[in-house]
C-alpha cells in the first residue's frame, strides 16, 4: 500500500486519495470536453451560411421554422395558428410547426435579441439551435447508460454519440433548423423519465390499496416521478405531435414486462401505476394543445390524448386481470392468454364497427413500422425504406462496430430479464426502445437520428459490463490490474476505431469521420434558387395587388393572426405560385409570395396535374381554382432543371401523385420515358451510358414546355431534316445474373421529310422520331398564356437552374394571308445572364391555319414592346426576359409547278397587350415577298425568311432555315449520318432547332 509523501511546506500528498478523487470525478472532465467537441464540431461550419449579409439555412423545413419562430418572436409565447402563405388557394395550420420547439427557439431569440437586432437575432437562435440541441441530447444519454454502465458507461455512451458520423450528426448540423433534434432530446428525456419512473415503482411496490387509503408519504416517489415522466412525455409531444408514436414503444414494453413479471410470481401492478399516472398526465398536457377535434397525426389532435388514455385503459385492465387470476393453478396460462384474446377482441370489434378508424391506425403503424412505403412516400428521400439487403452495410456505415455491439449486448440483456427472478423492467424498455427504433429507421431512413442513443446506451451497458467483471475478478480491493486496464483499453478502441476515416487530412490530427462529415456541411440547394426568389421579392407585385385595379390595395399582412379555418378567402390581387412541393417554404419565405404546393405535401396532387398536364387548357384549369376567394388563382410558375430532365432523381416524383394518368417509365403512350435505367452495364471494362428515350408524353407536358421550350412550337426536326433515334436491345450477365434487355449503341439517323422518317421507324421496332433533349416525337403546339420571365444566373450543365413563368391574358394577332395556309409567327427573345450583362437567345414560334378567306387569330404570351409602362407599382411584372425586335410572320404557299410563294409581315405586340390591359387586337397583312421557283431561282424582294416548326405538312425541296434561331437551350449537333450515342456525349445534348 502507497504511503504519504512528506513535502516541504508540511502538507502531505496521499496517492490514494488522489487517485479516488480522479476514479470519483474522471467522467466530469470527460463529458464536458466530449460536450464541446460535439458543439464545436456542430458549429464550425457556422459561416458557410452566411450568402450577401444574409444567413441560409440547409434543407426545406427549416425556412418554415424560421417564419414560424419569427411570428413567435413578434408573439410571444403565441404561435401562429392558421397561415394563409402556403397551400394556396386554401391556406393551412400546420400541427408539425408551431410547437414547443419553435417557442424554445423564439425564447432564445428574444435573449439574443437584448445585444443585437431582433430580426438577426431571431436568424442566429435558430441556425444555431440544432446543434446547441444535438449537443444537450449527450446529457440525459449519460444518465440513461449510466443507469447500465456506471459511470465509464455514461462517458462512453456521450463518446460514441459524440462520433456517430450518422443522422444524428446531419440532423443537430448549424443550419439544419429543423424539429428533429428537438424530438431526439425529449424523446431521450421521456425514455428516462419512464426509466426512473418504472425503477422507483419496483422499489416502492405501490399498489391500489394505497391510493384509496390516501398513503401519500409512501406513494409519494412513485407519483412524482411518473408525474415528471408524463411530463416528458407530453413535451415531447409538444415537440413533435406524431410522437404519439411512441405509446407504441410503452405499449409493447408495459405489455411483455407485465407477462414476464406475473409469470415470475410478482404482481404487474407495481409497473403499471407507475404506467398509468404518466400516461394520464401526458393525455392531459396533449388535450391542452388539441386543435383538431379529428384523428390526425400530423396536428395536435384527438389521437394524442385518445392514445395516452387507451395506454393508461389498458394498464388498468391489465391490473384487474391479474387480481382476477392471481392464485389459480392455471393462472400462468389464463393471464398470457386472456390479455392475447382481449387485444385480438378489440382490434376485431374496432375492424367490423369502425373500420375507417380501425384502418386508420394501422396504417399510421406500418408508416412506422410496416418495412415499406408507398410511392409518394419514397418521393421523400428521408422517409424511403431501407432495403433489408443493404441493412447490415448501412447501420455499419453510421455506427461502425457499436450497432452490431449493441445487438449482441441487447440479445444478452434480453436473456438475463428473462431468466432474472425479479426482471428489471428498464432493461426491457432499452431493449424494447432499441428494437422498435431499428424497425422504424429501417421503414423511414429519417428515424436514424432516434437510433443512436440505444446504440449508444447499449454499448455502454456492454463496454460497463466487461469493466465490472474485471474489477470484480480482483477479489482484493486493492483496484484494477495494469492488465486489466488494458483490456477495457483495447474494449474501447475496437469501438471507437471504426469511426476514425480511412483517408484524411493527416496534419490536422485523427481524421474522425463525424469531423469530415461535418466540415461539409452548408445550405445546399437553396443557394441555387435564391437568385429567383430574391427576383420573384422584387419583381413581382405583392401578394394582395397584382393587376392594375388592384395596384393600391394594402398588401397582405405577412405576420398576420388568422382565424383557423379549412378554406381560406384569399382578397383581390392575390395569387399563388405554382412550383413542385419541395420548394413551398423557399416561395414563402425567401420569395415572400404564397405557393400552390408546399413541403407538408400539401397541394401535390395539383402540382403533380399541372406539371404533367399534356394540354394547356388542363394546366391551366388546374392552377386558376381559387376556391371561394376573389384571388388571382395562380399566376406565377417557377420550375427548376430537375423537375424537366431526366437525368434527376427527382424528374419521376410528380407521376406519384395526382390523377393525370402519366407514369414515370414505358412503353406505352401515357409514359414519360420508354427506358430509364440507373445502373450502368459493363461491356468489357468501358461503362456504357445511361440511355433515356423520351416518349410524347414527355415533351406534351407542361414543365418540358416550359421549361425546355419556353412555350414555343417545337418539332422532331432538327437543320431541316427529321431526326430518328436508332437502337438496339442486348441483355448483359453481370455477377452472374443476366439484365433486362437494355438500350445499346443508340445512334441519330436524319432524313429530309417526315414520310421518310415515318417509313423507317415502322420498319424498325427500336427506331424512334425524336425522344432527345428537345426532340419531341410528334410536333408540340406553342403556349398561349405563359411566358418566361426570368431565368437564374445560377446554372448547370442542362441550363439555368430555376425559369420562372407568368400566366398572362395573351395578345390577340389577327391578320389575312393566303387561303388555308399555315402562318408562323417568331419572336426573338432575350435572356439576361451573369448580372444582366450577357444575353441567351431563344426563339417563340406559334402556327396557325388561315381559313378560306385568308384570315387567321392567334393569342401570344410575349410582347415586343412597351415593358417599363409595367412593374409591380402598378400591379405587374418587372420582365427580365424582353424582346429583340417585332414579330415575324410568314406563310409559304405551293403552285402547281412546285414553286413555293413566301408571304410575310412584321407585328407589334405591346406589353398592356399581353397582360389584357389593352383589348384591342393587333393588326397585319401578310404580303407577297418573293417566289422560288422549283429549280430553287427565286423572285421577289429577297427578305429573309424565319424558321418555322412543322406542324405536319410537309413541303418538298430544300428547306428555308434560320440557323440563329433555336427553341430550348444547350448546343445543336448537325449534319447527316448517324453518330453513336457513346460519342455524342450521350444524345441529352441534342436540342431541338424548329425548321
Amino acid at each position: 500500500m502507497s504511503q504519504p509523501t512528506e513535502r516541504e511546506d508540511g502538507l502531505t500528498f496521499d496517492a490514494d486519495s488522489v487517485l479516488g478523487r480522479v476514479r470519483e470525478l474522471y467522467h466530469i472532465p470527460a463529458v464536458a470536453l466530449l460536450l464541446a467537441f460535439m458543439l464545436w464540431n456542430r458549429v464550425k461550419t457556422w459561416e458557410n451560411f452566411s450568402s450577401n449579409g444574409e444567413f441560409l439555412f440547409r434543407g426545406n423545413d427549416a425556412w418554415y421554422h424560421l417564419r414560424q419562430t419569427s411570428y413567435t418572436v413578434q408573439n410571444f409565447p403565441f404561435t401562429m395558428p392558421f397561415d394563409p402563405w402556403t397551400n394556396f388557394p386554401t391556406g393551412t395550420a400546420s400541427g408539425q410547426f408551431g410547437t414547443l420547439f419553435d417557442q424554445l427557439v423564439a425564447l432564445g431569440a428574444l435573449v439574443l435579441g437584448l445585444f443585437m437586432p431582433q430580426d438577426q437575432a431571431t436568424t442566429m437562435a435558430l441556425l444555431f439551435a440544432p446543434a446547441v440541441l444535438g449537443t444537450l441530447v449527450a446529457i440525459p444519454a449519460y444518465f440513461i447508460a449510466r443507469r447500465f454502465g456506471g459511470k465509464l458507461g455514461g462517458v462512453i455512451a456521450v463518446l460514441v454519440l459524440a462520433l456517430t458520423p450518422g443522422a444524428f450528426l446531419f440532423r443537430s448540423l448549424v443550419g439544419f433548423s429543423d424539429h428533429h433534434i428537438a424530438e431526439v432530446l425529449f424523446q431521450v428525456l421521456a425514455v428516462l423519465g419512464v426509466m426512473v419512473a418504472v425503477s422507483v415503482a419496483q422499489r416502492d411496490l405501490p399498489v391500489y390499496e394505497q391510493f384509496r387509503a390516501r398513503e401519500w408519504g409512501t406513494l409519494r416517489s412513485t407519483v412524482v416521478y411518473s408525474v415528471l415522466a408524463g411530463v416528458a412525455l407530453g413535451l415531447y409531444v409538444w415537440v413533435w405531435p406524431p410522437a404519439v408514436f411512441f405509446v407504441s414503444v410503452l405499449g409493447l414494453f408495459f405489455l411483455v414486462h407485465a407477462v414476464f413479471v406475473f409469470l415470475k410470481g410478482h404482481s404487474p401492478e407495481h409497473v403499471a401505476i407507475a404506467g398509468i399516472v404518466m400516461s394520464l398526465v401526458a393525455a392531459l398536457l396533449s388535450a391542452v394543445k388539441v386543435s383538431e377535434f379529428a384523428f390526425s397525426a400530423s396536428d395536435f389532435s384527438l389521437l394524442q390524448p385518445v392514445a395516452f388514455l387507451g395506454l393508461a385503459v389498458g394498464l388498468a385492465a391489465i391490473v384487474g386481470l391479474s387480481r382476477a387470476v392471481e392464485g389459480r393453478s392455471d393462472a400462468s396460462t389464463v393471464f398470457p392468454g386472456a390479455i392475447v384474446g382481449a387485444i385480438a377482441l378489440v382490434a376485431l370489434v374496432a375492424w367490423l364497427a369502425v373500420p375507417d378508424t380501425f384502418g386508420y391506425f394501422v396504417d399510421q403503424f406500418l408508416r412506422v413500422y410496416g418495412l415499406d412505403a408507398n410511392a409518394q412516400v419514397r418521393t421523400v428521400n428521408e422517409a424511403r425504406p431501407i432495403p433489408l439487403e443493404q441493412a447490415g452495410e448501412f447501420f455499419a456505415a453510421r455506427y461502425g462496430f457499436t450497432f452490431f455491439v449493441a445487438v449482441v449486448v441487447a440479445v444478452g440483456a434480453l436473456a438475463l430479464y428473462l431468466l432474472d427472478d425479479d426482471p428489471r423492467g428498464e432493461v426491457l424498455l432499452l431493449v424494447t426502445w432499441f428494437v422498435l427504433m431499428v424497425l422504424a429507421t429501417l421503414t423511414q431512413n429519417r428515424f436514424e437520428y432516434y437510433l443512436a442513443v440505444p446504440v449508444a446506451t447499449l454499448t455502454a451497458l456492454g463496454v460497463g459490463v466487461v469493466a465490472t467483471r474485471l474489477q470484480s475478478s480482483t477479489g482484493t480491493g486493492d483496484g484494477i490490474s495494469a492488465a486489466q486496464v488494458m483490456v477495457v483499453f483495447t474494449v474501447v478502441l475496437v469501438v471507437v476505431a471504426p469511426f476514425v476515416a480511412v483517408s484524411g487530412p493527416l496534419t490536422e490530427g485523427i481524421p474522425l469521420q463525424s469531423a469530415q462529415s461535418a466540415q461539409s456541411n452548408g445550405p445546399g440547394e437553396v443557394t441555387q434558387w435564391d437568385g429567383s426568389l430574391e427576383w420573384l421579392a422584387n419583381s413581382t407585385p405583392d401578394e394582395g395587388q397584382y393587376g392594375t385595379e388592384n395596384a393600391d390595395n394594402a398588401p397582405m399582412e405577412y405576420y398576420g393572426t388568422f382565424e383557423r379555418t379549412a378554406d381560406y378567402e384569399y382578397g383581390p390581387g392575390t395569387y399563388g405560385v405554382m412550383s413542385w412541393w419541395d420548394y413551398g417554404h423557399f416561395i414563402t419565405v425567401e420569395g415572400d409570395r404564397i405557393p400552390n404546393a408546399n413541403p407538408f405535401q400539401q397541394g401535390s396532387n395539383e402540382a403533380a396535374n399541372f406539371l404533367l398536364a399534356q394540354n394547356e387548357s388542363a394546366a391551366t384549369d388546374v392552377l386558376t381554382t381559387d376556391g371561394d376567394g376573389d384571388g388571382e388563382g395562380g399566376r406565377y410558375v417557377m420550375i427548376d432543371w430537375k423537375l424537366a430532365d431526366p437525368r434527376s432523381q427527382k424528374y419521376t416524383a410528380p407521376t406519384a401523385f395526382g390523377d393525370h394518368g402519366i407514369s414515370a417509365s414505358g412503353p406505352g403512350e401515357n409514359a414519360l420515358i420508354e427506358t430509364l435505367t440507373y445502373q450502368q452495364y459493363f461491356q468489357g471494362t468501358q461503362p456504357q451510358p445511361q440511355v433515356y428515350i423520351r416518349n410524347q408524353a414527355h415533351y406534351d407536358s407542361m414543365r418540358t414546355r416550359l421549361y425546355q421550350f419556353h412555350g414555343s412550337a417545337a418539332s422532331p426536326r432538327t437543320n431541316g431534316q427529321v431526326v430518328v433515334v436508332d437502337w438496339q436491345r442486348e441483355a448483359f450477365t453481370v455477377n452472374g445474373q443476366q439484365t433486362q434487355p437494355y438500350p445499346q449503341n443508340a445512334s441519330i439517323k436524319r432524313f429530309p421529310t417526315m414520310a421518310d422518317a415515318q417509313e423507317y421507324v415502322e420498319t424498325d421496332t427500336t427506331a424512334q422520331i425524336g425522344g432527345l433533349q428537345g426532340v419531341p416525337t410528334e410536333y408540340v403546339p406553342a403556349l398561349e398564356q405563359y411566358r418566361l420571365v426570368h431565368a437564374s444566373e445560377e446554372a448547370n450543365q442542362v441550363g439555368p437552374w430555376v425559369k420562372t413563368f407568368e400566366r398572362v391574358d395573351g395578345a390577340t394577332i389577327e391578320g389575312t394571308g393566303p387561303a388555308n395556309a399555315t402562318v408562323t409567327a417568331s419572336v426573338q427573345m432575350r435572356i439576361p445572364t451573369q448580372n444582366g450583362t450577357q444575353f441567351e437567345r431563344f426563339t417563340y414560334y406559334q402556327q396557325v391555319q388561315t381559313g378560306e378567306d385568308g384570315s387567321f387569330t392567334m393569342t401570344v404570351p410575349y410582347s415586343t414592346t412597351g415593358y417599363d409602362e409595367f412593374g409591380p407599382e402598378n400591379g405587374h411584372t418587372n420582365v427580365s426576359v424582353r424582346s429583340t425586335g417585332q414579330y415575324r410572320l410568314s406563310a409559304v404557299t405551293q403552285g402547281e409547278d412546285l414553286s413555293r410563294t413566301i408571304y410575310g409581315a412584321n407585328a407589334t405586340v405591346t406589353e398592356g397587350q399581353v397582360l389584357g390591359e389593352d383589348d384591342a387586337a393587333t393588326q397585319v397583312t401578310l404580303e407577297e415577298e418573293r417566289t422560288v421557283q422549283a429549280g430553287g431561282n427565286q423572285s421577289g424582294n429577297g427578305t429573309n425568311v424565319t424558321a418555322s416548326p412543322d406542324g405536319g405538312n410537309e413541303t418538298t425541296g430544300d428547306s428555308a432555315s434560320n440557323d440563329t434561331n433555336a427553341s430550348g437551350n444547350g448546343t445543336n449537333t448537325s449534319g447527316n449520318g448517324s453518330a453513336n450515342a457513346s460519342t455524342l456525349a450521350a444524345p441529352e445534348t441534342v436540342v431541338a432547332r424548329v425548321a
